[in-house]
């Protein structure tokens, strides 16, 4: 059953026909470029033909007598083809890659565009292995595609092609002799693409699956360990392992097989020539010049027909990886255009479930005032990061209304929400960047003096000491949680917003400073409003209200005094924390 709702909760995949317009897309953004791909590669692949054929002359040439001079012109024009061959080669790949770079910047950056333009928890349902792999092992595996086999298909295509025409040109009978093994040929490559397209996307779902299962683990390592889950997270990968070897079998087995269907069928196609050559020579049908040009023409023919096909395998690769990606673009986002008048945050008789489960919040209403410092507390479960994913306009609910300034908060544009809204999570991410780069996130034009106020005001006195051009991150300067939360915590006094949610924002910083930062961070955002969600109760204490939150229900509402003289709910939290 959980199996199948991570499943369902996956990102689409685009069809073929999708996959098809997803690549011409690619190739009209550049035109130009690919036009003179396919003509240096055809002038390259014409001087490739003149060689065996200029051959064939000087053989027939020496047969009928032709005198030095004129033989060392044609050996000289063969050696000339090769050369401009040479150069026309390179010319066309350099111009292939320029055309592959261009368009896989495109590529990454269309689908890291849609991504960030997704809902948070359409992402977050899509689980960080599947948008892992999509947004980097796909998107490198189509950009290999366009920048590498690409161009070489295209010249082994046109290469192909060519000399197929030129062994009519030498001789039409042994062109027909040439082309008895294309169709059983192309019906080898049909069958084989039809079998290997499903395993080639069946063979990345589980490299997602794995991926999903060893980031869940690692991510909740600390869970994993304190509920005894290890045996059950290792048979897990276990078998996300095995299941993802089972697939990546049955693509070596089609390859295999069709490997040695290529290679009989080359051999039988140089046969039939040979053998036709050498009968019709002999009866005086064809010179011995024209014979050793067919045979030259055909034995060339195995070498771009065989990278033809060595390269469907790449193909496919690039094909099921972009289908992946092209299913992103394929998610339908409606388009949030409504303008709050003002920043009264409100929520009215909510009902909230995650998915096809049952409710967790009940009918619940909350209103904080602006200017307000606003602390939720609860037990575990109660619900109290569904009401900040609600608050932040993250989620939708069921029933009732989440709104920002008289319009629901799911309906406002993410850049204007997130400049009236911030919301702090236990999460933070540090960018391995300078210290300056991750805090202009927050505000692209604040100057170093902004940015240094906004680290003294969360207490990071250690990054205000390092300087704001120190480099983050697990090569340069690592950093523990407290160090990445107060990191995130200063991009949000610096990003000066109206609303302030904190999820357990303190969580990861020690006691002993938790309460200085908490201290200093309420200090910072005076005048806002701030919702904060909170485990630990000393956080409650200097609340202006505090709201009591139990079976996703608000069941006490009031003042840390006056919900201890009722001796409810919060009385009784507060008692068990002060270890009463």
């Amino acid at each position: 059953m959980g199996a199948d709702v991570a499943t369902a909760a996956r990102l689409p995949i685009a069809d073929a026909r999708q996959v098809r317009r997803a690549f011409m897309r690619l190739l009209a953004a550049d035109r130009g470029r690919a036009i003179q791909v396919l003509v240096l590669y055809t002038l390259a692949a014409g001087c490739t033909v003149a060689v065996p054929m200029l051959l064939g002359r000087v053989v027939d040439g020496i047969g009928a007598g032709w005198s030095i001079e004129r033989i060392n012109l044609v050996c000289g024009l063969i050696v000339a083809a090769v050369a401009v061959q040479f150069v026309l080669s390179r010319l066309g790949r350099r111009a292939g890659y320029r055309f592959g770079e261009r368009a896989a910047a495109r590529l990454r950056e269309g689908v890291v565009t849609k991504v960030l333009g997704l809902p948070l928890g359409r992402v977050e349902q899509a689980g960080r292995g599947d948008l892992g792999t999509r947004t980097a092992a796909d998107v490198n595996t189509v950009a290999d595609l366009l920048r590498d086999n690409g161009p070489t298909v295209a010249t082994a295509l046109i290469e192909v092609v060519v000399l197929y025409v030129a062994t009519f040109l030498i001789d039409p009978l042994l062109g027909l002799c040439a082309l008895v093994t294309v169709p059983p040929l192309l019906l080898a490559a049909r069958r084989y693409l039809r079998r290997a397209s499903g395993a080639f996307l069946a063979q990345r779902a589980a490299m997602s699956e794995a991926a999903e299962t060893l980031s869940a683990s690692g991510a909740g390592a600390r869970t994993v360990a304190a509920l005894r889950l290890q045996q059950e997270r290792r048979e897990a990968g276990h078998a996300r392992a095995e299941t993802m070897y089972r697939r990546f079998m049955r693509v070596l087995r089609l390859q295999i097989e069709f490997f040695l269907v290529l290679l009989w069928l080359n051999r039988f196609q140089l046969v039939i020539v040979v053998a036709a050559a050498g009968l019709w020579y002999f009866q005086g049908g064809l010179s011995l010049g024209t014979a050793v040009a067919a045979i030259t023409v055909t034995v060339r023919i195995a070498n771009p027909t065989n990278a033809v096909m060595v390269q469907l395998n790449e193909f496919q690769q690039g094909a099921a990886s972009l289908a992946r990606i092209e299913g992103v673009n394929l998610i339908h986002v409606e388009p949030r255009t409504a303008v709050p008048e003002g920043n009264d945050l409100r929520l009215d008789a909510v009902t909230f479930g995650y998915g096809d489960g049952p409710d967790v919040l009940h009918g619940l209403s909350l209103h904080p005032r602006p200017g307000e410092r606003l602390v939720v507390v609860g037990p575990s479960g109660a619900g109290k990061s569904t009401i900040a994913r609600l608050l932040a306009g993250i989620d939708r609910p069921r029933t009732g209304t989440a709104t920002l300034g008289g319009v629901p908060v799911g309906d406002i544009a993410v850049e204007e929400l997130r400049r009236r809204v911030v919301l702090v999570t236990q999460e933070h991410y540090v960018f391995t960047a300078t210290l300056r780069e991750n805090l202009v996130l927050a505000a692209p034009d604040a100057d170093d003096d902004r940015l240094v106020e906004g680290l003294r005001r969360v207490d990071a006195g250690w990054a205000v000491a390092a300087g704001l051009d120190t480099m983050l991150g697990p090569e340069h300067r690592p950093l523990s949680t407290a160090e990445a939360q107060q990191i995130a915590l200063a991009r949000v006094v610096i990003a000066d917003p109206a609303i302030v949610i904190l999820d357990e924002a303190t969580a990861g910083i020690d006691p002993a400073s938790a309460g200085n930062v908490e201290a200093a961070l309420a200090a910072a955002l005076a005048g806002r409003t701030v919702i904060a969600i909170a485990h630990q109760l000393q956080a409650a204490r200097s609340a202006d209200r505090i709201a009591v939150v139990e079976r996703g229900r608000i069941v006490e509402d009031g003042t840390h005094e006056e919900l201890l003289a009722a001796g409810g709910v919060y009385g009784g939290l507060w008692h068990a924390w002060q270890g009463d």
